[in-house]
């Protein structure tokens, strides 16, 4: 095995979004684990369902790499921590290539990739087009000269005469090779649902995909190629800050902290994992539940943290356990520290109406109410924080990113708004020692929350 410094690599990057990044790149690593291979998976950018896709393929647990919400000395050091013990880390891109937040391709899979020292293979999708696949393919490599692209996987194949026109276009415009032409009728489907992909936790493990995702990359994808290349990775080391940061992943010995019960099922799964790392690098043991199927909350614990997730999928269950609802208000109220993100919010609400127009109860820990609507709110946010609170001290910048299609209705007085957004609005809701918002915040960006979240169970 390697460390995360000298770890090989390889960055699975589109054309644009629905070109077939996630299933070619969960083939890749679907294939690669069959072999023997310990295989991390990431993804670039804040996208949730994914990574619990690649734990199902790999057996471990996904992460993300987000230049902008983190940073790169923190983006890097985190590839590197997770990257570790791993024989290859394949790395699922998001969107296009060069696209990111602004002109200039912040946050890209492009910036990445040069970030980490990748190589990278770019899929285009061929349905629409034969010999202007070479021209898709020389604009990329031409648009960046700077970027390591070495080859090229070619989606949605019809037929040998469709194959050899765009692999001998490509090649030809760009002197680079085809790994993969992978043909229509070899795609393997995910579920989708309003928000995406329906979560791996609620599909629970399922061989017969992994074993089609396994076949597809063995039939089509030159795997040997793809091994060679991400072992020619560059490494990009940055120096004693970034080594410095890379120990603050670190797990202590001795006795933890704080325990932290951490709300994990079907209805709350969208966690970034490096939050997890750095909750038990400053000291907290993590106890995981099931607000579904367990009627109470663990034992002994200093503080909740209720992610997000698709509640309002649930929310009939959810209601139907009363017992944890009341268990958490209990909590709540006595001052226990409460972090909720986005769908944990939804669940410390007094009900959620779904897009049926059906109320169900929920914890009824703030006064709010949430509605489901048919258009989203998301993208990137930079928060500042309005007040003291168990993550932040107020005037602490944040970053994070939120993605939903609910909205809330305040119906009471007695919580008052945990940020400021650049736009001058109100953000989350502040009840004593509980904050909730709708924004999820990688704590990789700002470790100094996950260490005040602890410190707040701790009782200090």
């Amino acid at each position: 095995m390697n460390s995360g410094q000298n770890s090989p690599r390889i960055t699975i990057a589109g054309t644009s979004s629905g070109v077939g990044k996630t299933t070619i790149s969960l083939a890749i690593m679907a294939a690669l684990t069959r072999r023997g291979l310990v295989v991390q998976g990431f993804k670039v950018g804040p996208d949730f369902i994914d990574p619990g896709y690649y734990r199902m393929v790999t057996g471990r647990a996904g992460r993300n790499l987000d230049t902008w919400m983190i940073g790169k000395d923190n983006t890097r050091a985190s590839f590197v921590s997770a990257a570790s013990g791993a024989d290859i880390s394949v790395i699922e891109g998001v969107m296009g290539l060069y696209d990111g937040k602004g002109a200039f391709s912040e946050g890209s899979t492009a910036e990445t990739a040069r970030l980490i020292g990748s190589p990278v293979m770019l899929i285009i999708d061929c349905s629409r087009m034969g010999a202007s696949a070479g021209a898709t393919a020389l604009g990329y490599l031409k648009y960046d000269d700077s970027l390591d692209i070495k080859g090229f996987i070619l989606n949605r194949i019809g037929s040998d005469k469709h194959e050899d026109m765009a692999k001998k276009s490509v090649e030809n415009a760009t002197g680079l090779p085809v790994f993969g032409c992978v043909r229509r009728e070899g795609m393997v489907s995910l579920p989708e649902r309003h928000l995406g992909l329906v979560t791996q936790g609620e599909t629970g493990p399922d061989d017969a995909y992994v074993d089609a995702l396994a076949k597809l990359a063995e039939d089509y994808i030159d795997l040997e190629a793809v091994a060679e290349i991400a072992g020619m990775s560059r490494d990009n080391k940055t120096g004693q800050k970034l080594s410095e940061i890379e120990r603050g992943f670190a797990v202590p010995a001795g006795r933890p902290k704080a325990r932290i019960g951490v709300a994990y099922d079907k209805a709350f799964s969208f966690y970034y994992h490096d939050n997890f790392d750095l909750l038990k690098a400053n000291g907290a043991e993590l106890l995981f539940f099931s607000p579904i199927e367990d009627r109470h909350i663990p034992e002994g614990i200093g503080g909740l943290y209720l992610g997000g997730g698709y509640p309002e999928v649930y929310a009939d269950a959810l209601s139907e356990n009363i017992s944890m609802a009341g268990e958490i208000r209990e909590a709540a109220e006595s001052g226990v520290p409460v972090y909720a993100e986005c769908g944990g919010l939804i669940y410390l609400s007094q009900a959620i109406e779904d897009f049926d127009n059906k109320i169900y109860k929920m914890s009824g820990v703030l006064p709010i109410t949430c509605k489901m609507q048919n258009r989203p709110t998301l993208g990137y946010r930079e928060i500042t924080a309005s007040t003291d609170t168990i993550i932040a001290h107020a005037g602490d910048i944040l970053r994070g990113h939120e993605f939903h299609y609910s909205s809330v209705s305040v119906a009471g007085e007695r919580v008052c708004a945990a940020y400021m957004m650049n736009n001058g609005l109100g953000e989350g809701f502040v009840y004593k020692n509980t904050l909730a918002s709708y924004i999820h915040l990688h704590f990789a960006g700002r470790p100094e929350a996950a260490e005040r979240f602890v410190l707040s169970c701790a009782g200090r």
